[in-house]
């Protein structure tokens, strides 16, 4: 399913290419190709495809994580305030001018800003919920609520005092892949491949966690290590895909809600199947995103939550339909 909306991604937009152009593109035929063709689908269309696979694998992924670490089905990638942060960063670079500077051809000034801001907010967070060197549950998740409404009060008050640019640091709040680029999308495919393995690793650890801490001990876990790397690896990826796109929500709360479905129990699985679903579904929204209003755009951030909030609203009542039918049952 990944490859074939991926496939009709590469094919959509403000200017049409057709299907055998895209076949023709992978399969050795781009002399065959015009000129104005090849420079849409490997510069533009292919870059943008990518981050958003990757983008929606990571962020479902985290959320996956985040809700079986804080044992919370509503907890979501925003809970650490990494989201809050590097927009604030971001926001910075915009209001400041420094949005323009660009190194290697990769990094502009919004997306060193919102790595920056989201490094230091995840500083500060495990900061605050240290306690003799470790973490808990419940610190972290405390410290990354407060910390979050301190930086989105902190953009509340920059956009206020720089009107002249509050749309476009709205904009990029609001999420989008137009600004994807081969080198972006390269750096988001090497923190990926760096950091996903390290959460498939460890995910058969936070299924030990479920038992609690004194089992998880007794099994061999440590359960303030595991968390510290879990979140740790968590943070850094949610940072660079943050300073890719922006911050897009719901991608994160409802994709392990909809493979919860599937009857996946373990942590690893739900993992993989995660990510995979996470990625289906971003490229369906960037899609939306690019087609609906060509040659303008809409907001992701706007397109996941129109077509996420009410697909959860569905979800959460046959849940409770089916648990009401279970209690009368008995």
């Amino acid at each position: 399913m990944l490859i074939c909306v991926m496939a009709v991604s590469l094919c959509l937009g403000s200017s049409g290419i057709s299907l055998e152009d895209v076949i023709e593109y992978f399969t050795g035929g781009k002399e065959l190709l015009p000129q104005t063709t090849l420079t849409i689908i490997g510069r533009i269309r292919i870059p943008r495809t990518l981050t958003a696979a990757l983008v929606g694998g990571a962020l479902a992924s985290v959320g996956c994580i985040m809700q079986g670490v804080f044992r919370n089905p509503m907890a979501d990638p925003s809970v650490l305030g990494i989201s809050s942060g590097a927009a604030l960063g971001a926001a910075v670079a915009i209001v400041t001018g420094l949005n323009g500077v660009i190194l290697f051809e990769a990094f502009t000034g919004a997306y060193i800003g919102a790595v920056i801001g989201a490094l230091i907010t995840w500083l500060m967070v495990f900061t605050i919920a240290a306690h003799n060197g470790h973490y808990d549950t419940s610190s972290t998740l405390l410290a990354g609520i407060a910390i979050s409404s301190i930086m989105s009060a902190l953009i509340t008050v920059l956009m206020t005092l720089h009107l002249e640019q509050m749309e476009r640091v709205y904009m990029w709040m609001l999420g989008t892949f137009s600004a994807s680029t081969t080198d972006k999308t390269k750096l988001l495919a090497v923190a990926a491949a760096i950091f996903m393995p390290v959460l498939i690793i460890i995910a058969p650890r936070l299924d030990v966690l479920k038992l609690g801490n004194e089992a998880a001990l007794t099994l061999g876990v440590n359960p303030k290590r595991t968390l510290a790397i879990a979140l740790g690896a968590c943070s850094a990826l949610l940072a660079v895909c943050v300073a890719n796109s922006g911050i897009i929500g719901f991608v994160g709360l409802i994709i392990p809600h909809i493979v919860s479905f599937f009857g996946v129990t373990r942590m690893r699985r739900r993992l993989a199947l995660s990510f995979l679903t996470g990625a289906v579904f971003m490229v369906v929204c960037d899609t939306v995103c690019k087609t609906v209003v060509a040659p303008g755009e809409l907001a992701i951030g706007a397109v996941t939550s129109l077509i996420g909030a009410p697909y959860f609203l569905i979800l959460l009542m046959k849940s409770r339909i089916r648990s009401g039918k279970e209690r009368s049952s008995v």
